[in-house]
């Protein structure tokens, strides 16, 4: 085997990559006899975007063209036979500017913008508008991208998104606003029906919110009242077209079901979620994609630490998917075990993994290497590449100590690095915030977050807890009533920052 079929077959990587450039350094440079293509751009052209990490990471360069000078984004966006957005987004953080618009007559001369454009490939050709490819430049054929865009969008209107795409800025709304907009949405139904149907929700529940006069606006207009089947109607166009749409993607009755299931919540005795005060706040707060980051290390097993933190993952998984509809759960992880299969679990699941795991006995703290390669790499930046973001997410981090195994600042320049990441890809940093908290007494954990509280630098994106979280959560324990409106408050500060409003 060649390292070209390596490529070709997806398995160059690790120590068999490590084991070329120790026999030749200067290979990641030379092209294949037959296709003419470098190991990079094979990797590229089959799609496979870990080899490409892993390729990039070695040394391999991204303007090193093929024989027929194509450069690897050029062939990412015209040949990549899967995975184009995340590979095209692994490329531009290697790709010089100054090479992003580099064609081929091989080409047609079509710069990978174009090709981007003729697959549709909404994401991709966001990314390449980020970074700054060019609008202007004609192929072979004598259009440019942006008249190939308007001639696509005015032959169907199916492809109105793909021009609309070219303006990414203006187009993007984040995903931590739209999860404002579906609660004042929310809000907004529940508040409609009343009105309409002789305050039937506020009899059943005693929820009573205002009727928002700026949404109704949005939704209904002006003009006759609708009717029942009409609102219906005319919130789903509200939804259907516009940002709001990506957030309910292959989710038919998102609205209803989180709509119905927090009016339920007035009738459960037992909490104080569904009051009005909280309403607004639980409703944000479980529209936020929850990961739940354990500490399992060996410090965990003293003082209750470890059946404190377990507590708290049952209590969050339970209050943040209470309104969710059937098959939206929480994110599981910890610094040392991989548990699989935790990407989306129910509040029962939960359950029944942390009953089934302790403390690690051998574990260190590794927090900020971890939550990159565990959390942020599978549930952000994969999300990203793919374009399957959907949804905002708060992460929550536990730890009894400090950070082992690695620098003390690692926590803090991993969750800087996963803004700069978000808003390369054209999301806003705030599309996944953090909240850290303390497991235990040590005074080592309590120095290291008070660190954390003064960085400025994380700040925006980062709720560091005063409270000693498993103290509180025995403080609370004999009175479910004040731990739920705890725990929603702490969970809910991270996003008191984020904006509420839309402007459509």
């Amino acid at each position: 085997m060649s390292i070209f079929e390596d490529a070709r077959n997806g398995v160059l990587g690790g120590a068999k990559l490590d084991d070329y450039l120790a026999n030749n350094p200067n290979i990641l440079g030379e092209q294949d006899p037959e296709s003419g293509l470098t190991p990079l751009a094979i990797a590229v052209v089959e799609g496979f975007p870990e080899e490409v990490r892993q390729l990039l990471e070695k040394g391999a360069k991204a303007d090193v063209l093929s024989r027929d000078d194509e450069t690897p984004l050029l062939l990412a966006a015209w040949k990549a036979v899967k995975e184009r957005p995340l590979i095209i987004q692994l490329l531009l953080e290697k790709t010089p500017p100054s090479i992003v618009d580099k064609t081929s007559r091989a080409a047609g001369n079509k710069t990978p913008l174009m090709f981007a454009i003729e697959k549709r490939d909404i994401d991709s050709i966001k990314m390449l508008r980020r970074a700054k490819a060019s609008l202007t430049i004609k192929s072979d054929e004598g259009f440019n991208a942006k008249e190939m865009a308007e001639n696509m969008a005015r032959k169907d209107i199916r492809d109105g998104p793909v021009y609309r795409a070219l303006d990414p800025d203006r187009e993007q709304m984040t995903l931590a606003r739209i999860a404002g907009t579906v609660v004042s949405l929310l809000l907004y139904i529940v508040a409609w029906i009343n009105s309409t149907l002789n305050g039937v929700v506020r009899r059943a529940t005693g929820l009573n919110p205002a009727l928002d006069p700026t949404t109704h606006q949005r939704v209904v207009g002006t003009g006759q009242q609708p009717t029942k089947d009409e609102f219906v109607e005319k919130v789903d166009e509200y939804v259907r077209g516009g940002p709001l749409e990506r957030f309910f993607k292959d989710k038919k009755d998102f609205i209803q079901d989180v709509a119905r299931k927090a009016a339920n919540l007035e009738k459960d005795e037992s909490t104080d979620l569904g009051k009005k005060d909280l309403l607004p706040k639980t409703i944000k707060v479980s529209l936020h994609k929850q990961v739940i980051y354990c500490d399992d290390s060996s410090s965990m097993h003293r003082a209750g630490r470890w059946d404190g933190q377990k507590g708290l993952v049952m209590r969050i998984a339970r209050i943040t998917t209470q309104i969710l509809p059937d098959g939206e759960g929480v994110a599981l992880c910890f610094i040392n075990q991989d548990i699989g299969n935790s990407a989306n679990m129910t509040s029962q699941e939960i359950v029944s993994r942390m009953d089934s795991l302790s403390w690690d006995p051998n574990g260190n703290t590794p927090i900020g290497t971890n939550l990159k390669t565990k959390v942020l790499q599978p549930l952000v930046y994969d999300e990203i590449g793919a374009g399957k973001l959907d949804r905002p997410l708060l992460i929550s981090i536990m730890t009894d100590g400090m950070p082992s195994n690695e620098s003390e600042n690692e926590l803090a320049t991993t969750i800087l690095e996963c803004g700069r990441k978000l808003e390369a890809a054209g999301y806003s940093a705030d599309c996944v915030k953090f909240m850290i908290g303390q497991i235990g007494t040590a005074g080592g954990a309590a120095s290291f977050l008070e660190s954390l509280r003064s960085n400025a630098d994380i700040a925006p994106v980062a709720f560091i807890t005063s409270d000693k979280l498993d103290s509180k959560f025995t403080e609370f324990h004999a009175n479910e009533r004040e731990l739920d409106r705890w725990l929603i408050e702490t969970l809910f500060t991270p996003l008191t920052g984020t904006e509420t409003k839309k402007d459509l």
